[in-house]
């Protein structure tokens, strides 16, 4: 296989899987290892396939969930705030290449899972906030909401490091 259809086939299985994941997460308010896979994507193919699975995934999330569809303002805000986390995997990329599972690794897991729930509320919360008024009741009454996410984020990211390591391996091995 080509490498442009690979990426594009990887690209469209992990918006799939963001789909499925929020899907998977609808009974856990605000609990969702959709930025995980995000970051991921970001991680290993880079700031276009990371925005990519970020848009498309959540695009299918928001148009098909089962609460119906949001309004086009918050759809454009919450496809921007979920792009921040497949910048996050970029620059997460960087920071931790290679991989080592030690507490320098917990840490910069931890702050990038805290980062892609904190981009990704800013912009919601604050669009949410003007659409739905009154501004101010509702963004501090929403931050109970974001710190969720937030908080979550930090303990999923660092859980998931088996997850990782793993694609980098299978990477590695089937892609030299």
């Amino acid at each position: 296989m080509r490498p442009r259809v690979r990426l594009l086939a990887r690209v469209a299985v992990f918006s799939a899987l963001v789909f499925a994941s929020c899907y998977a997460a609808v009974f856990l308010p605000n609990i969702n290892p959709c930025f995980f896979v995000v970051f991921v994507a970001g991680f290993f193919w880079g700031i276009g396939p990371g925005i990519t699975v970020g848009v498309v995934g959540f695009f299918l999330w928001s148009t098909f969930n089962p609460y119906g569809p949001v309004a086009l303002p918050l759809l454009a805000s919450q496809l921007i705030g979920i792009a921040f986390s497949g910048l996050i995997g970029v620059l997460g990329q960087k920071v931790l290449d290679p991989p080592t599972w030690n507490i320098k690794t917990i840490i910069l897991l931890a702050l990038a899972g805290l980062g892609c729930g904190l981009t990704y509320h800013l912009v919601v919360d604050v669009v949410d906030a003007l659409i739905y008024q009154p501004f101010w009741p509702r963004l501090i009454g929403g931050a109970v909401f974001s710190l969720i996410t937030i908080v979550s984020n930090a303990i999923i990211f660092p859980l998931f490091y088996p997850v990782l390591t793993f694609m980098r391996e299978r990477e590695k091995r089937l892609f030299p």
